[in-house]
């Protein structure tokens, strides 16, 4: 028997089956199974449709209620529209803010975006959370009961923020158009891969179906980092349940998880005690501190557990006969930093 020519043989069977059923779908316009189950896209093809799906990149950022930017900017501030947004309706604004986490750890120049909101939400991707210290859980946007805190920083003002730091799910803005092409509903979840040489597929994707939205899918910056994306990179909608069942997450034994390696490059302290003073200054007027000393000053700030030495310029006459100690307390401004070394004072790391 020649094996060769069987299998031969048999691959050219197979494909002309698919062929001819591929020609079948396409002679009576039957969509490739599309349609929902439980609100998961169920599709008998890998691939739904050619039409493709821009996706943009979601930069940290944050939504602010009018007591909000009253208090962060002053009393009726109006903040100046810096450039429209893809989403109709929705800009960024010119203004930032700093963003500070328990453990003193700051982003600075945090983009505000607009219009107002009824309630103050701040999305960060997960490396953001890292450097502030917070644990942000996943949620769509608007669900932010429980949720993180944090203390937002403006020219004219603190918040302490209760509640409303989030990890924005991914989720796709579509049009109702592109919906019935689709034939995809509001609040279902589907697959969508993103091409590219380390494209990959995201899963549990929300899809939020509007008569004035544009389609557009919006993933954070981790997520826009792991699969090589770019504002503007196309996506398409797929059926990834070939890969795996998706289900909720789990963890590895605990005696067989890798070995952690300690890396601090990413994590840094907020250095400017004008920063520190004048946010205490801001809390304390609002009433919501409690108890932890701030760079010898007496004040307080929100959660705070530890006490935070703050060493500037005009403090280092106080070092010159013992020397600056950088304990884990202690906060040694650059400025001062390079002073003491001219100085000729000696920094104990």
């Amino acid at each position: 028997m020649d094996t060769e020519k069987l299998i031969h043989d048999v691959v050219k069977s197979v494909m002309r089956k698919l062929n001819g059923n591929i020609a079948q779908d396409a002679s009576t316009n039957t969509t490739l199974g599309l349609g929902t189950a439980g609100g998961k896209l169920k599709m008998a093809e890998t691939v739904a449709s050619d039409r493709k799906i821009v996706c943009s990149i979601s930069v940290k950022h944050v939504h602010l209620c009018r007591e909000h930017l009253n208090i962060l900017y002053g009393k009726d501030y109006e903040p100046t529209i810096l450039k429209e947004l893809y989403q109709p309706g929705n800009y960024a604004y010119k203004e930032t803010l700093t963003i500070v986490g328990p453990r003193l750890n700051a982003i600075q120049n945090v983009r505000i975006l607009g219009p107002l909101r009824s309630k103050t939400q701040v999305e960060l991707a997960k490396t953001d959370c890292i450097i502030l210290g917070i644990d942000a859980p996943v949620r769509p946007s608007g669900k932010l009961e429980g949720t993180t805190s944090c203390v937002l920083i403006g020219p004219k003002g603190a918040v302490y923020l209760k509640e409303g730091v989030i990890r924005a799910n991914r989720h796709i803005h579509l049009s109702q158009e592109d919906a019935d092409y689709f034939a995809i509903k509001d609040n279902d979840e589907v697959d969508v891969r993103v091409p590219g040489p380390k494209g990959l597929t995201f899963n549990n994707v929300q899809v939020r179906v509007s008569k004035d939205s544009v389609s557009e899918m919006h993933i954070d910056t981790d997520d826009g980092n792991a699969a090589d994306a770019v504002n503007g990179t196309l996506i398409e909608i797929v059926n990834a349940s070939c890969i795996a069942p998706i289900g909720p997450s789990t963890i590895a034994d605990s005696n067989k998880i890798p070995p952690y390696i300690p890396d601090n490059s990413i994590s840094g302290e907020i250095t400017d005690p004008n920063i520190l003073r004048n946010m205490n200054k801001a809390m304390e007027m609002q009433g919501s501190v409690s108890s932890a000393n701030v760079a010898g000053s007496g004040s307080n700030i929100g959660t705070a557990k530890t006490t935070k030495t703050v060493i500037t310029v005009a403090d280092l006459d106080n070092y010159k006969a013992s020397g600056i100690n950088l304990s884990p307390g202690v906060i040694l401004s650059p400025l001062a930093k390079d002073e003491a070394i001219a100085r000729g004072i000696k920094i104990i790391s």
